[in-house]
């Protein structure tokens, strides 16, 4: 899907793609350094991500869907970065709800949940790099 010419996916993934390696940064310097401040900024940079990331989530699956049922290998591919990246919007949007409930008080670092958010940025530039492969060789959601 386009506006104004511009395919809008390929627009609003850069944003999720950004903020969830940005705030397992600052989560890091929470566990690190132990101030609270980076909680919050972990926080609204979670919250950021998640929000651009069910909205690239949409006009990402208008994408798929638009991809022609011959293209059986295509869809297949598109599936699998779908899956990817929603798992990986799923697990964080789970964190952020559940932040959310304790705000404004929240909770200190740990080392297994900076390892976990490590994990899905790194799940998170797979799915992207499959997703990258089939805008820039399949050309979904350039041609309409």
């Amino acid at each position: 899907m386009k506006i104004l010419g511009h395919p809008v996916h390929l627009m609003l993934v850069h944003f999720p793609a950004a903020l969830f390696p940005i705030e397992c940064l600052f989560y890091a310097l929470l566990v690190y350094k132990g101030h609270l401040d980076y909680a919050f900024v972990s926080f609204c940079i979670l919250l950021c991500g998640v929000g651009f990331g069910w909205v690239a989530a949409i006009f990402g699956a208008l994408d798929m869907a638009s991809i022609s049922s011959e293209k059986v290998d295509v869809i297949k591919r598109a599936l699998i970065h779908g899956s990817i990246n929603g798992t990986v919007l799923i697990a964080y949007t789970v964190m952020a709800y559940s932040l959310y409930l304790s705000y404004p008080s929240l909770p200190e670092g740990s080392v297994f949940m900076l390892m976990f958010k490590i994990f899905l940025v790194l799940f998170l530039v797979i799915g992207n790099f499959i997703g990258g492969n089939l805008v820039l060789k399949d050309k979904v959601g350039l041609i309409q």
